[in-house]
């Protein structure tokens, strides 16, 4: 799906694009996965080499894909020409499952803290809304509180617990499953 732009102001005052990311942005979203999945490895399911070692090509694929897909999007913040974070949503195909959609972000640390998620995710609920989706869900490690807090002011519900769903560091970690459902 392609989405339209928005700009978004943060609690600092710098001006954020929200908008779809196409496929000859592919190096500049590599190079903003490495940075956020060195900065929070822990709270992500794949490293900063995982993203290291993609090929731009393979990256370049992705984001076509979702430009081109009726139930995906990735929502790119883009600030002076820079991706500082990025939001993929996921929507199920299956025939009776097809209103359910997941979704995942990442943000670099020097934007943490000033309502870039919130604008994000807002944006990324309104737009699913609008394309028909009824449920979103997604998952988060039971130790990331500020991610907790977010969803939950955001209106999500807690449904349940993965435990010891990732191994992080030597040691498994659970993760809490949220769900929002549009009434």
């Amino acid at each position: 799906m392609i989405l339209p732009s928005k700009l978004v102001t943060l609690k600092n005052g710098k001006k954020i694009t929200l908008r779809t990311l196409k496929p000859f942005e592919a190096q500049a979203m590599l190079q903003h996965l490495q940075i956020t999945h060195q900065e929070a490895y822990q709270n992500m399911n794949q490293s900063a080499d995982y993203w290291r070692n993609m090929l731009v090509e393979d990256e370049q694929r992705i984001l076509g894909e979702f430009q081109n897909s009726n139930s995906r999007f990735l929502l790119g913040a883009v600030h002076d020409e820079t991706i500082i974070g990025g939001l993929g949503f996921v929507g199920d195909e299956s025939e009776f499952i097809d209103r359910n959609g997941t979704l995942g972000m990442s943000i670099q640390k020097k934007f943490c803290g000033q309502g870039l998620g919130s604008e994000m995710m807002k944006y990324a609920i309104e737009q699913a809304k609008i394309y028909g989706f009824h449920r979103i869900e997604l998952a988060v490690r039971t130790y990331n509180e500020t991610a907790i807090a977010l969803y939950e002011k955001l209106g999500f519900k807690r449904i349940g617990t993965r435990s010891e769903c990732a191994y992080i560091d030597g040691k498994y970690v659970d993760e809490y499953l949220y769900e929002i459902i549009f009434r």
